[in-house]
């Protein structure tokens, strides 16, 4: 098996710098064991040189994987020792005088056996380095002869831009409508039939990658609805009918109107029989519908079978399965069967052509011959596309450049020279405005230096480009003719999963090093699950796996990886954020298999708990992911050796490592998301313990409050915590102590900071109501700066519950955090006059640092329309601002916002002159509407009658403007009329709409890019609201677009 190269020198860079901070500590160490440091240090150093030659080979023999394991495996180890070293040797005492010299010989008095134990493991580290080095030679190990033409060298993120903002849109899967045409009818005669408690079941069946779950999922979306209540539910090869049945349970209660969280408590500890009665006392008096993916065996399928209520209304399950024998199973007790077939030859060419979109014309012969090898498997053919495509894209950058010279022209101007170039008969509009746009996307720096040039260049830049266009159909038949030859001609007579997994194994080895890593690490999620972007790229950089290149900070080389697994169609892209940015991402069933298997072969991860069998480790673990935590998998992790686990993560549950905790001392990431059995004392508290922590997440846990030690994670760089509760009992993590000894923090979300003014104010008395400035943020300290960016998304509170006295201080202090890049103030109440003053000044110092987030949401203080508005320093640079609560008017300095990508603005503020003036913002992409459900004041209302009225009740929206506009959303109880007119609003491609009473929307035709309507009605709506969903819904289908439209409810909380 393959090792993972970009593994192996990741372990050795990142240890190589860590040595030499080592032998910079002014540490007493034993004598020789200096020496010993130095030995390992360049002995390793050599090593890191070869791995960097190796990881431009796709794959390695035998005994370079086995060497590489080596390497691994003594880097992790000597890691671990230098680690437990920094952890038991604390600082040495300096100093002179007879004080200095006792404190030094009580420091030496009292390491000494430290001391020794690190000196007598450091010299057998010596000993194994030395060793592996000299294996290299002895077994033949040299350096690689060539390099593979067919693998990619080492991965190059300044030749891979990160894509423009987009947003994913629900566009239906190529060839699934006519498979649910023919399944239709199975649901109408299922509706018939469900008076009479009869329960019918429908097996589809077909191999892995066929697109058996985007079936059944877009039936669940299309006929979901026809029932009472639904749910879906994973089986897969480790299948276990207690964790199917609570997963149904969890879901049925929480579509269940005033469901108490008492009815699901212990269900954990309830055995079978418990559980079916729960869930047939649920489905009672109910038509449900249930999906049920993946299932491996005819005895799961009869276990989940005989698990399901008949009910006098009846009720419908729909499985998938890659096994006929499953099939048969069902058809032999009276059920029905689907076998999906492949996509024929005209729709696998177009999902291949969807995904090939960059390039200008799709040779139709290579495409076939290609396609052929696919065998009309879906899932087959996005990853070969995503090959081509990267290939592509590889060969195109190495090729661009330098090609042209424009030189400034002052004869004219640039509006002059666009109409020339449109008036040329020989140059079509269309391809002019495409490739001058495209041009000046890739070359930004001709703008400055030459805004102005000569049409008859401008007309040979054209000309080449179209040439460069037909180099592109050439380079893109080259790529398909080569990864045809790369897949073999075995292909083609094995359709099948095992095909599939061939491409799957293809395309993981034409990955770069450093991505291999990446990918693999994806196997630390459970399958199905939801992976945040943001998340994601955290964990890789507190792993070590992302290191600076080409002057891009690791940050920038982490977001281009993930673009790059994203554009390989390795990951899918679930959601994007209202910025245009994936927000999460799934890797598909078969891709995960592979990878999780894979991470298991090479003790890369070790996975617990998870949907495949995977054998028990045989090496020391180094990454833990517990997928679940019943009584087997609570043993399993007990039998393991924890002490040199550098990453665990826990999913929904921590039973399993209860009692196994303290062991993990040298944990660098942990990560407990949505662990809801974490206590403070038993928990949180061992945490603290473990020195050398960089990432910590306790997002959707019960952790309210931190203890004082919390401050001994001195290492730690991103803490991330998510309020829970409801809107008017928000919890957030409560840090009293300890923050501000964390140095190297990055990332400090979902935590509530109470300074001892809070006290003060409970102990004289003072009203709630003069609760001041609350920051609700994401902290973010830079490395080489002691200050502090904000960041709103992950809801952190700042909150200083003070006296005058005490919030003056706080609001003086924003202007120490030079940096900031990311504030949110809100609930602003009782503000005096100085306060105002006070925020003002703070915001208006903060945005000409750094400040590129501003939120700002006003309790009815009048800040927004006054003192906010009032600004002489407007913060010019900001990509994202939010104004919410009482807001009348747009502040007058927004036109000056050329950078703007995302606005946030109250309701009341939407009015026919402000969408005039946001019309010009060049840069945005984004426009919400808001307003808080419980801000429905008669106030309120008044305002947005007045806003409607100034237009003769109609809010209109013009032509013209809004050049890069692709998401407008309104989120509020009451929505205005509004009405969209010709020509208005030319990019707009989703409109969003959650409301409890609605006017009117019209207009909708004339939204010329529109690719979907997502209406969001409130389960307390009246009649005549929903009576409108039906008259948006009767509009959008006369767009021309045809955009979908997609209807949901939503509870007040």
């Amino acid at each position: 098996m393959d090792l993972v190269v970009g593994a192996s020198n990741d372990a050795v860079e990142s240890l190589v710098s860590k040595l030499g901070s080592l032998l910079a500590q002014e540490y007493t160490l034993i004598g020789g064991v200096r020496d010993d440091i130095q030995y390992i240090n360049d002995e390793l150093a050599s090593m890191q040189a070869f791995l960097n030659r190796l990881k431009q080979e796709a794959k390695h023999d035998e005994q370079r994987q086995d060497w590489m394991k080596q390497v691994r495996e003594v880097a992790y180890d000597i890691e671990d020792c230098v680690d437990n070293a920094g952890h038991r040797l604390s600082r040495e005492p300096r100093g002179s005088g007879k004080l200095a010299s006792l404190r030094r010989a009580w420091y030496l008095l009292t390491t000494l056996y430290a001391r020794h134990c690190i000196a007598t493991e450091i010299s057998n580290l010596k000993v194994r380095a030395q060793h592996v080095s000299e294996r290299r030679t002895r077994y033949g190990v040299e350096n690689p002869a060539r390099l593979d033409i067919s693998s990619e060298g080492p991965y190059v993120p300044i030749d891979h831009p990160a894509p423009p903002p987009q947003l994913i849109g629900t566009v239906a899967p190529v060839g699934i409508e006519d498979a649910k045409e023919e399944l239709e009818p199975w649901f109408m005669e299922a509706n018939k039939q469900s008076a009479n408690d009869q329960l019918r079941f429908l097996v589809i069946v077909g191999f892995g990658g066929l697109g058996k779950t985007t079936l059944a999922m877009a039936l669940y979306r299309a006929y979901g609805d026809e029932f009472d209540c639904r749910a879906s539910v994973l089986a897969s090869q480790k299948f276990h009918l207690l964790t199917v049945l609570r997963s149904l349970i969890k879901q049925f209660h929480n579509q269940q109107a005033g469901a108490s969280q008492n009815d699901i408590e212990g269900i954990e500890e309830r055995g079978l029989e418990d559980l079916k009665k729960q869930l047939s006392d649920q489905l009672k008096e109910k038509r449900y519908h249930i999906l049920i993916d993946d299932i491996w065996s005819v005895s799961a399928w009869e276990s989940i079978r005989d698990s399901f209520p008949k009910t006098r209304k009846g009720g419908s399950i729909v499985a998938t399965t890659r096994f006929k024998s499953v099939a048969e199973a069902c058809r032999r007790q009276k059920g029905d069967v689907h076998e999906l077939k492949p996509l024929n030859d005209g729709n696998s060419y177009k999902l291949f052509r969807q995904i090939i979109s960059t390039a200008p014309n799709v040779p139709t012969d290579g495409a076939k011959a290609l396609l052929k090898k696919c065998g009309g498997l879906p899932l087959a053919i996005i990853l070969v596309a995503g090959l081509v495509s990267s290939k592509l894209r590889l060969n195109t950058s190495r090729q661009q450049g330098g090609t042209y010279e424009l030189k400034p022209y002052h004869d004219g101007t640039s509006y002059k020279l666009f109409r020339q170039i449109m008036s040329d008969p020989n140059v079509p509009t269309d391809v002019a405005r495409g490739l001058l746009k495209k041009y000046v996307e890739e070359n930004p720096g001709i703008i400055s230096t030459a805004p102005n040039v000569p049409a008859d260049v401008a007309r040979g830049l054209l000309k080449n480009k179209s040439q460069a266009g037909n180099n592109i159909s050439e380079q893109l038949e080259e790529c398909l003719a080569q990864v045809g030859k790369d897949l073999g001609e075995e292909l083609e007579k094995n359709l099948s999963t095992e095909g599939v997994k061939h491409i799957v194994n293809h395309c993981y080895y034409q990955l770069p090093a450093d991505l291999k890593t990446c990918l693999l690490y994806l196997s630390m999620f459970p399958k199905g699950c939801l992976i945040s972007r943001k998340r994601l790229i955290r964990r890789w950089i507190a792993e070590g796996f992302i290191s600076e290149k080409h002057g891009k900070t690791v940050e920038e080389v982490a977001e281009d990886y993930f673009n790059e697994l994203i554009s390989r169609n390795l990951i899918g892209a679930v959601n994007s954020s209202s910025n245009g940015k994936v927000k999460s991402c799934q890797v598909h069933d078969m891709v995960l298999e592979y990878i999780v298997v894979k991470s298991s072969d090479e003790n890369f991860i070790t996975v617990v708990g998870g949907h495949w069998h995977t054998p028990f480790p045989s090496y020391k673990v180094r990454r833990l992911s517990v997928q679940k935590s019943d009584s087997q998998e609570k043993k399993t992790v007990e039998r393991m050796k924890l002490s040199h686990v550098r990453s665990l993560t826990a999913l929904g549950s921590f039973k399993a490592l209860d009692s196994t905790l303290s062991k993990f001392q040298i944990l660098q990431v942990l990560d407990l998301e949505s662990c809801k059995d974490l206590s403070l004392k038993n928990h949180l508290e061992i945490i603290c313990d473990m020195h050398q922590l960089k990432y910590l997440s306790l997002r959707g846990t019960d952790i309210e409050s931190a203890p004082k030690e919390i401050g001994r994670l001195e290492y730690l760089q991103h803490m991330v915590h998510l309020l829970a509760g409801s809107k008017s009992k928000r919890m957030g993590l409560t840090l009293t102590e300890g923050i501000t000894k964390m140095t190297d923090l990055q990332t400090l979300s979902g935590v509530e900071i109470c300074g001892s003014s809070a006290n003060n104010a409970a102990n004289s008395g003072i009203n709630k109501e003069v609760e001041s400035a609350q920051a609700r943020a994401m902290i973010t300290r830079t490395k080489d700066a002691d200050d502090y960016s904000v960041d709103r998304q992950c809801k952190n509170y700042l909150r200083c519950k003070a006296a005058s006295s005490g919030l003056d201080k706080g609001l003086r202090s924003l202007e120490n955090l030079t940096n900031l890049k990311k504030l949110t103030v809100y609930r602003l109440r009782a503000f005096t006059e100085r306060d105002n003053i006070l925020l003002l000044s703070a915001i208006e110092h903060l945005s000409s640092c750094s400040l590129k987030f501003l939120a700002v949401d006003d309790d009815f203080t009048g800040f927004l329309d006054s003192s906010l508005n009032a600004s002489q320093a407007p913060p010019e640079h900001l990509h994202t601002l939010g104004l919410t609560g009482m807001l009348s008017q747009v502040p007058d300095w927004i036109s000056s916002l050329h950078n703007l990508e995302k606005l946030t603005l109250s309701l009341t503020s939407l009015k026919e002159s402000t969408l005039m003036v946001l019309s010009e913002l060049p840069e945005l992409f984004s426009l919400i509407f808001t307003l808080d459900s419980t801000k429905k004041k008669p106030s309120v209302l008044q305002i947005l009658h007045k806003n409607a009225m100034e237009s003769g009740g109609e809010i209109f929206v013009v032509d013209g403007g809004f050049e890069k506009l692709k998401l407008l959303r309104f989120a509020a109880p009451m929505l205005p009329p509004l009405s969209f007119l010709e020509g208005a609003m030319p990019k707009l491609e989703s409109l969003e709409l959650r409301f409890i009473t609605v006017e009117g929307i019209s207009g909708l035709e004339n939204l010329s890019s529109l690719r979907q309507v997502l209406l969001t009605v409130s389960s307390q709506a009246p009649g005549v609201a929903k009576a409108k969903v039906s008259e948006i819904k009767a509009l959008a289908s006369m767009n021309p677009k045809h955009p979908s439209v997609v209807v949901d409810e939503y509870n007040e909380i």
